[in-house]
């Protein structure tokens, strides 16, 4: 037995007593664990990690400027390579 094992970190999680815009009641709570068959603490992970998924970003942040080289592969890469530049009312770069 590993009497020096590592303290994970947590929180304290209150419900609201009614559904809000950002909260969820008791109740709430208790109908999602029966819908999805998952604990109270797997409901918050789950909707934890689909926040990170929305709201972080996926790649590490790059402030350069694309390449030309780059900018020529997506090109043509795109399905709308066959489009006439003139089409186009607006462009990324």
């Amino acid at each position: 037995m590993n009497v020096h094992a590592e303290k994970q970190a947590s929180f304290l999680f209150r419900l609201r007593s009614q559904d809000t815009p950002t909260g969820v009641s008791g109740e709430t709570l208790d109908a999602l664990m029966q819908k999805t068959g998952l604990s109270k603490t797997e409901v918050t992970h789950l909707a934890l990690r689909s926040l990170a998924d929305a709201y972080l970003p996926h790649y590490e942040r790059d402030e350069a400027a694309l390449t030309t080289a780059q900018i020529q592969k997506i090109r043509e890469a795109s399905p709308s390579r066959d489009v006439p530049e003139e089409s186009f009312t607006m462009t990324l770069f």
